[in-house]
């Protein structure tokens, strides 16, 4: 008992969890794959996708990335909010062996170009939505390939031509791409059923290159490696163990993956547990959180102060007309 905090830990919770296996977040999901292909990984708006379809759309944006000529160690900027591209491409650039930057959408162009330059990234995946930002800062950064995404695509076939109908003019999502970018859709056609990319990955490989919030200035960059990934959301699992389930949680995907909570303390979390997550792609949203709630009776809500506060003022919330029962854990950071 070297270290005073370690009386208070949970019954169950071990004091250290070495030695740690020398595999990464790929490796699990691809037991997970082995085991139940047809386990659910991603709720989006009511539609399911198995951890076998997360598996095979990954390989497939891999392959796509090393024709581009993606190389071991490059860095791929993903603009996205919580959303299927946003999981199912950072395990391709995973496989292709690159870095993942996730970046926040509502960066300013100015903000973009500079960390744009910071981390020399030549491949973007970019939402529609942001896609003309992206563009206007290209000629001043190292960027040659723009690909682009479209939130529709993922989503249930009626909803989404109620979006096609009702949302897509009216909230910038309707774009006509440039010459020489491309559509992550006809990338995921073009390589489909074809192995991952023959790339070895080791657990000290840099796995992701996030950008601080800038709380005390500019952004800064920093690296995590794969092993740093598993470890953490090992070590995360074995102190939620006491009330969690592996295989049979739904973790709310309320923080972005493009912010370290999001990215390590939650997605790393549920891969390792072999989780369903609920994706929120707008937290601001407490409607289409409610309604999320309603339906899919997340157990585990990962959220920040400002979210939790929002959700007690809904008037839902309010009139106790939300059933929180199925909810065994709730976690506040970032705050």
């Amino acid at each position: 008992m070297q270290h005073p905090w370690l009386k208070n830990y949970d019954e169950g919770v071990p004091y250290s969890l070495e030695p740690y296996p020398k595999q990464t977040l790929l490796d699990i999901l691809s037991d997970t794959v082995r085991q139940r292909p047809n386990h659910t990984s991603l709720i989006f708006k009511g539609r399911h996708l198995s951890y076998s379809e997360i598996e095979r759309l990954s390989d497939a944006f891999a392959n796509a990335l090393v024709a581009l000529g993606v190389k071991k160690g490059d860095r791929v900027v993903l603009i996205l909010p919580n959303s299927p591209q946003s999981i199912l491409t950072q395990l391709g650039v995973w496989k292709a062996g690159g870095i993942a930057v996730p970046i926040n959408p509502l960066y300013t162009e100015h903000e973009l170009e500079r960390l744009f330059l910071e981390c020399g990234a030549e491949t973007v995946v970019v939402l529609t939505r942001f896609y003309e930002k992206v563009k206007s800062l290209q000629p001043h950064t190292k960027v040659r390939h723009i690909i682009a995404t479209h939130i529709k695509e993922y989503l249930p076939r009626f909803l989404s031509l109620l979006f096609t109908l009702f949302k897509e003019k009216k909230e910038g999502h309707r774009i006509k791409l440039q010459a020489n970018d491309l559509w992550l859709s006809d990338l995921l056609r073009q390589h489909a059923g074809i192995q991952r990319p023959n790339v070895k990955i080791s657990p000290e490989d840099s796995a992701l290159l996030l950008f601080s919030g800038g709380t005390t200035g500019e952004p800064r960059g920093a690296v995590g490696t794969h092993h740093a990934l598993l470890m953490t959301g090992m070590q995360l699992r074995a102190w939620f163990s006491t009330v969690t389930v592996e295989w049979d949680d739904v973790i709310l995907l309320t923080i972005p993956l493009f912010h370290v909570y999001g990215n390590a303390g939650v997605f790393a979390v549920g891969i390792f547990g072999r989780d369903s997550f609920a994706i929120i792609p707008d937290p601001r949203d407490i409607d289409d959180l409610v309604n999320t709630i309603r339906k899919v009776r997340p157990t585990f809500f990962p959220g920040v102060p400002t979210l939790f506060n929002a959700l007690l003022n809904h008037p839902d919330v309010q009139a106790g007309k939300v059933d929180f029962k199925s909810m065994k854990l709730c976690v506040s950071g970032a705050s």
